[in-house]
């Protein structure tokens, strides 16, 4: 192949090449060696997203990387895999389609931060690295959204504290991470979770097929019940009171 003559200057410099000459504006964070770019691309999460933004430990989440030459062959790595793992995910719809890719999906683990390193499969030489930065939770701010007879709208807590539901309503809670910074963090589903203490009141309900952290849940009976979020070291408590 072609590319296995070029040099290893070379070969970066094609990177570089691809991502500077295009006609598009240049989109995500330069890397620490200022040759490719990067940016979080989770839908219903944070799609187009800086890397300077701050991961809910417990978040799975995709990044595109932008500027490798389409003929270099790369491979990605993490300097911290406690804190964050990444592996290549293919993002083509179908074999020689256009925007077809390679793009880098992150499971993060615990607070701290890892480097996500792109390197050339042939020379192990590293194109390009950036952190991802990987936060536990200070607080869990909730939002609370209730659907009933087709009526959606906010609820808001009673003076007590309390929500008010009647029966069948449908329940869409959703949690806004904040660091010890008072910095709201990246979050998606996988990282924040509803527990339930009595389902026959208050119980889980097939949710969306998104990514956002979000709860589901439904009205299901008269009666007093909580239901808890729990993410990234955090909990939030949100008392139901459910009538006719």
């Amino acid at each position: 192949m072609i590319l296995r003559n070029l040099t290893v200057p070379a070969i970066a410099l094609a990177a570089l090449f691809a991502s500077a000459c295009g006609d598009e504006p240049l989109r995500g964070t330069e890397g620490q060696l200022g040759t490719l770019r990067f940016e979080y691309t989770t839908a219903d999460a944070c799609a187009g997203c800086s890397l300077e933004r701050e991961v809910l430990a417990g978040s799975l989440l995709d990044i595109d990387v932008h500027g490798v030459h389409p003929r270099v062959t790369f491979r990605v790595r993490s300097t911290a895999p406690d804190v964050a793992e990444f592996e290549l995910s293919s993002r083509c719809r179908f074999i020689g389609h256009a925007g077809c890719r390679d793009g880098i999906a992150v499971s993060t683990k615990s607070a701290g931060d890892a480097d996500l390193e792109v390197y050339d499969d042939w020379t192990g030489t590293v194109f390009d690295r950036i952190t991802v930065k990987v936060r536990d939770a200070a607080s869990l701010e909730p939002s609370v959204r209730v659907t009933h007879g087709g009526d959606a709208s906010e609820l808001a807590r009673g003076l007590d504290g309390v929500f008010q539901l009647s029966v069948d309503s449908d329940v869409e809670i959703r949690a806004t991470a904040r660091s010890s910074s008072g910095a709201e963090l990246i979050a998606t589903s996988a990282a924040i979770q509803g527990a339930y203490e009595d389902e026959q009141v208050v119980g889980p309900a097939a949710g969306h097929a998104d990514h956002a952290a979000a709860e589901y849940a439904r009205a299901k009976r008269p009666g007093t019940t909580r239901v808890a979020l729990l993410g990234g070291g955090a909990r939030e408590d949100l008392v139901f009171h459910v009538v006719e």
